[in-house]
């Protein structure tokens, strides 16, 4: 904490550091011609290019969790209804038609099921995890696939409000480089850890706005998901997902596992899907 103390003992000088690095560092991004952080998260949420679409698929997963001391698997089937509006935004919907429950979890069982559902209904594809957070470009990896990193915007504000301007808080290139600096930064480590909501992501993403994994990050550890694909009639679906999952048990507290989802008979736009709900 010293060192972060003696670090932090001249703001202004630190914050004008980290402005000039953020200068050289678009800069070098402008020569690598890489996609802009607006342009990624644009394609990940955004409708631009995506047609309308209705999936049906089938799943099996394996949700395996530790309780006392205990490794014990919960083994699940079912099917999944995904559809894309003229919105842009995809949804999904859940029936868990088989839960298979050792002896000790069933007292657990609706709230086990509830976690499997939320985890595909839900997971990784949500822009409100992204939006809470002030996303910058970390990493471009082979293949045009780019790692997005982001911290609490709530921590970027405490960040400007103790040594930067105001009028950093109202600019996002400048927030972007605060971001940066304090999620790369090993000296700020104890001012960005800290409890609460997610104090920073990681993403993995390509150019046509697909997620391939998401870690969020608390103070007690991180949530990592990663995604399969395949393509089906032209639309890339969902092939496999691992999830850390989190949950609380009645009379036994937080309890972490690992879900493990394998996705089969995929159908796009087929005459017998159902209507996806208004």
């Amino acid at each position: 904490m010293g060192t972060v103390r003696r670090n932090l003992a001249r703001p202004g000088r630190v914050l004008s550091a980290v402005l000039a690095a953020g200068v050289l560092l678009l800069a070098g991004s402008a020569r690598a011609q890489s996609p802009s952080v607006d342009h990624l998260l644009a394609r990940l949420f955004g409708s631009e290019g995506k047609e309308p679409y209705t999936l049906t698929a089938d799943f099996t997963g394996t949700l395996v969790v530790t309780v006392r001391s205990s490794r014990l698997a919960v083994e699940a089937a079912g099917s999944v209804l995904e559809w894309r509006g003229a919105d842009g935004v995809r949804r999904r919907r859940v029936t868990i038609h088989r839960l298979d429950l050792p002896l000790l979890l069933r007292p657990f069982g609706p709230t086990l099921r509830r976690t499997i559902e939320e985890k595909i209904e839900t997971e990784a594809d949500n822009p409100e995890t992204f939006h809470a957070h002030d996303i910058f470009l970390l990493a471009e990896l082979p293949g045009r696939r780019y790692v997005l990193a982001g911290v609490h915007r709530s921590i970027v504000d405490d960040a400007i409000a103790r040594y930067g301007q105001p009028r950093d808080a109202r600019d996002p290139a400048t927030r972007r480089k605060i971001a940066q600096w304090l999620y790369t930064s090993e000296p700020m480590r104890e001012f960005l850890v800290r409890p609460g909501p997610p104090y920073a992501i990681r993403a993995t993403v390509d150019e046509a706005g697909l997620l391939y994994e998401l870690v969020v990050s608390y103070d007690w550890g991180d949530v990592t998901t990663t995604v399969g694909y395949l393509t089906v009639a032209g639309q890339p679906v969902w092939a496999s997902v691992t999830a850390d999952t989190v949950t609380t048990l009645s009379g036994i507290g937080r309890v972490s596992g690992r879900l493990t989802l394998r996705l089969t008979n995929h159908c796009v736009n087929c005459a017998t899907a159902p209507a996806p709900p208004r």
